[in-house]
Parts: structure tokens; sequence; C-alpha cells
């Protein structure tokens, strides 16, 4: 694994486990879990290479927070 590709499995991991501290202390918003539950999956589709997890994820991240500026 690159420097670069460990700095955006980082990065997503970083994000997930923020989406998941707001889930868990901040509401329980259900856009905060499937940030977080996209974050994962963009950070483990990355690391694995594997462009179906990383779609799905990247679909569930930006629907959450489209749902949190636009909701």
């Amino acid at each position: 694994m690159t420097t670069k590709d460990k700095v955006f499995v980082s990065a997503f991991i970083l994000f997930a486990v923020i989406n998941l501290i707001d889930f868990a202390f901040y509401g329980q918003n259900l856009r905060n879990l499937a940030g977080a539950a996209g974050f994962g999956l963009m950070a483990y589709g990355h690391h694995k290479e594997i462009a179906a997890a990383s779609i799905i994820g990247t679909v569930l991240a930006l629907g959450s927070v489209v749902v949190k500026y636009l909701g």
C-alpha cells in the first residue's frame, strides 16, 4: 500500500469514527450511522481494491451529507 493509499484509508476511518461518535452521543440520527457505514465501506473498498464497496460507501456517505445539509 502506498503512502497516498494509507492517507485515504486513514481519513475515511477517521470520518467513520467521527460519525459513530455523533451517532452515539449527539442524537442518534440514522444519517450519522449511514455516514459511518459509508465511510467505513469506502475505507474497506479502497484498502482491498474492491470497487463495488467503494461505490456503495460513497453513495451512503454522500447521502448522509446531503440529508444533513438539505434535509
